[in-house]
């Protein structure tokens, strides 16, 4: 990484402050010794950066542009970039038990801002303190009025608008599921419409944002609220059509954020979902009836989200949609985190690049990259950052070019890129197979339900699996000790896992098979190793949370991997009984699986065959 300087008078002064925020961690140092740096303002959205005096001249119109130049010039690169996105952000999942800390999300704006955005939302369902309301965010770290007020300004000094994105309808599971809010229920997440007691709640979520954060943007959610109406709602007024209901419940709270000068934001798939008899977002015949959209409050702007779709031609029509309605929308693609251990780049590019291609056909100025954490956020979300750097530049560039995003990831994150990318093929597609890490992580070493999905596909499924994950593992070794984007040691550790647990599961099942007691009696004996690896991930997991996160929600990770490891120990007896002929074999060894196709990577979904857990 350079080091590099620059003199007051020769830098804006709508950039000197980015500048001295980004020297909290970066070699850039106001008058100093460094390479000399000089930035010009010019018109647009252009960046520029060429060698100057020794140093570097960086061309640039807005202060996230100057950022981004500022990264090149720490990496020692030349770009010319012209970025069509006005609006070009993030939106990190903090609802789904990682509440990210102050001090890690100011690490994160620093290099967010030298990647060249200029958005960040955190997304809280229930993760901040509202006055008045000692069961909302109870027990989930939730963030003060203080702590969002820090982040605020600290994004502000870095030309990174904070906005808020939380929920006004639905998803709001965590709240309701307290006996404090049973009056404002309709169904398990989502809330009462049209109920006074729900609006001054309502209220109150909302006055908490406009005081918190200096934006005048609010992000009301109000996604796949699909069974709205259906519960307390239809027992008290019968039913009632939702896009209605839907339609109603907008204006309101639509008119209290106008109350506190806000422009409100929502999620669009409702409108599109109510549409159609199936109830699917993506449905190509979904109708949105005249008087539903003529009745969408004027005040709402419409986001659309979909991070799923790999051809170029379906995004430009659903923009095209968006717009028939009569709104301009936010585009909101995915960098893959959900239900995964580590960032996916594979998918992440085949989605998000043909979206980001009909944005800029189309004429979309607004689009931003979640992060989710569905499944209880076990992913290693520092990984990310692999992904933030890929689509930074292929917003920028025509072509996307892996030697320039490894150089400017250097200097970012100081770690290699390809390794990080690397990492993330633990989760492999092979000749249209998705082997799902997490699924193996989690599946039950007796039941086996994802050992047998996998088997549907190929005798040697999983065997092909376990010699990637070796190769894997070798190339990870040399940089286990890097953790300067997402831990490598991590990496490591959950290969070593896996590879141990399909290795076990194909011993315990080809002794089965054929009886062989020989196979068995080896069983037991390995359960101390088997331990030993799922506490290796548990303390790596610990290490990493700590440093990201609060400690909330870290319970659910240590729950879920210390009863993997008694179901371990308990195979283990079950299997000694067998050998001393005190129990036959186990009867979850010996049932007739079903192999019709299981795709769901959930923990609830695989873990048992139960259902309450």
């Amino acid at each position: 990484m350079m080091r590099i300087s620059w003199k007051t008078e020769q830098v804006p002064p709508e950039f000197r402050n980015m500048l001295r925020t980004l020297a909290d961690e970066y070699p850039v140092e106001e008058n100093g010794e460094g390479l000399p740096v000089e930035i010009r303002r010019t018109p647009g959205n252009g960046l520029a950066v060429e060698r100057w005096n020794g140093g570097f001249a960086i061309e640039c119109g807005t202060v996230s542009a100057a950022a981004r130049g500022i990264a090149h010039a720490l990496a020692g690169t030349e770009c010319r970039e012209r970025r069509e996105f006005e609006t070009f952000g993030i939106l990190l999942d903090c609802s789904r038990t990682g509440i990210v800390t102050v001090e890690h999300f100011r690490h994160w704006l620093r290099r967010l801002a030298l990647l060249g955005y200029n958005l960040a939302m955190l997304y809280t369902k229930d993760a901040y303190q509202v006055e008045g309301e000692p069961y909302f965010g109870y027990m989930r770290g939730a963030y003060s009025r203080e702590e969002i007020r820090v982040i605020d300004a600290y994004a502000a000094a870095l030309g990174i608008e904070m906005c808020a994105s939380i929920q006004a309808l639905g998803h709001l599971e965590p709240v309701l599921r307290w006996r404090a809010y049973a009056e404002v229920r309709d169904t398990d997440n989502v809330i009462l419409a049209d109920d006074p007691a729900a609006c001054r709640l309502l209220e109150k979520m909302i006055a908490f944002w406009s005081d918190a954060l200096g934006s005048r943007r609010i992000h009301l959610g109000m996604d796949e609220t699909h069974d709205l109406g259906r519960g307390r709602f239809l027992d008290r007024n019968g039913y009632e059509r939702g896009f209605d209901i839907y339609n109603r419940h907008l204006g309101r709270v639509c008119a209290i954020a106008e109350k506190y000068g806000l422009k409100p934001m929502i999620w669009s798939d409702m409108y599109f979902r109510m549409g159609n008899a199936n109830q699917d977002y993506y449905d190509p015949a979904t109708v949105i009836p005249p008087d539903v959209a003529a009745a969408i409050a004027p005040a709402a702007q419409l986001w659309y989200w979909d991070y799923y779709h790999r051809d170029e031609a379906f995004y430009a029509e659903w923009i095209r949609q968006h717009r028939e309605i009569g709104k301009e929308p936010v585009m909101a693609s995915g960098l893959w985190t959900w239900s995964r251990l580590w960032y996916d780049h594979e998918i992440s590019v085949a989605t998000a690049g043909p979206c980001m291609d009909a944005c800029r056909k189309s004429g979309v100025k607004e689009i931003v990259f979640t992060m989710w954490g569905d499944d209880g956020g076990y992913c290693e979300f520092d990984s990310a950052f692999a992904g933030l750097a890929w689509a930074a530049d292929y917003a920028g560039n025509p072509v996307s070019s892996a030697e320039r995003i490894s150089k400017l990831f250097a200097a970012v994150c100081g770690a290699s890129w390809e390794m990080q990318i690397l990492a993330g093929t633990m989760q492999r597609y092979s000749d249209g197979t998705e082997i799902s890490a997490p699924a193996v992580l989690w599946d039950d070493p007796l039941m086996g339900i994802v050992w047998h999905e996998g088997l549907r596909h190929g005798a040697g499924t999983w065997d092909g699996y376990v010699a990637h994950l070796e190769a894997l593992r070798i190339r990870i070794e040399p940089f286990r000790g890097d953790c300067r984007a997402g831990n490598l040691e991590y990496a490591w550790r959950l290969c070593t896992l896996l590879i141990e647990k399909l290795r076990f599961r194909r011993l315990l099942a080809d002794g089965c098979r054929a009886g062989d007691r020989a196979a068995l009696s080896r069983i037991p004996g390995r359960i101390p190793g088997m331990i030993a690896a799922i506490d290796a991930v548990q303390e790596s997991f610990r290490e990493q949370w700590f440093r990201s996160f609060k400690p909330w929600g870290l319970e659910i990770m240590q729950i879920r991997l210390a009863g993997l490891a008694e179901r371990y120990r308990e195979t283990g007896r079950r299997i000694q009984a067998y050998l001393d002929g005190k129990a036959p074999v186990p009867e979850e060894l010996v049932i007739s699986p079903q192999t019709i196709g299981f795709t769901d990577p959930r923990y609830r979904m695989i873990a048992t065959g139960g259902w309450f857990i």
